[in-house]
């Protein structure tokens, strides 16, 4: 029988410092791994709170005393919001990019409502909202005026989707349609 030879390591002094050097370097290179995922990390959190410190939230809400009717869209957000696209659809038929030829229509197809005045501000793609800023998309004064605009305006079928995005480019979509009561969707880049 022969026997089995050992492998016997001699431990001198230079194999044990390169033997040390190797497992320093490769703990290193963990630490340094782990530290550049940390970072990373930490990155994309203050890309969060940065996005978070300009949040623009547009919303649409009626006001109505008994003076004055207003439809109004605001940004109750921290940040502006730049509209990028609007469209209006009246009665499932006709589109529009904009709320005064929206109204004009509205006002031009209807005998009740062509000797009524109105204040308007335009709801169209370019505009930025500041935060806290909302315009009046129309105004209607006087009580048998606003009885009148109600009474048309109620009978239509009005649909709209409006795109903003905030300085960062991140985008959203307010729309009355799919029940959503008013809350932006977010739209993601492709």
């Amino acid at each position: 029988m022969t026997a089995k030879k050992r492998w016997k390591i001699n431990w001198t002094t230079d194999k044990i410092m390169s033997t040390s050097a190797l497992f320093i370097s490769v703990i290193s290179l963990i630490a340094l791994l782990y530290q550049s995922y940390l970072a990373r990390e930490e990155y994309k959190l203050i890309q969060q709170q940065q996005s978070a410190s300009v949040l623009p939230h547009l919303n649409q809400w009626y006001s109505n005393n008994n003076e004055s009717f207003k439809l109004i869209i605001g940004n109750k957000g921290v940040g502006p919001a730049f509209i990028k696209s609007v469209e209006l659809t009246l009665d499932g038929s006709k589109t529009f990019n904009n709320s005064d030829d929206l109204f004009k229509d509205i006002f031009s197809n209807s005998s009740t409502l062509d000797t009524i005045p109105s204040i308007n501000s335009t709801l169209i793609k370019g505009l930025v909202l500041t935060a806290n800023e909302m315009i009046n998309v129309i105004e209607i004064k006087g009580r048998k005026n606003i009885a009148a605009f109600r009474k048309e305006f109620e009978n239509k079928d009005i649909n709209f989707n409006i795109i903003y995005e905030d300085v960062y480019g991140a985008q959203w979509l307010l729309t009355n349609q799919g029940g959503n009561d008013n809350a932006p969707i977010p739209i993601s880049k492709d």
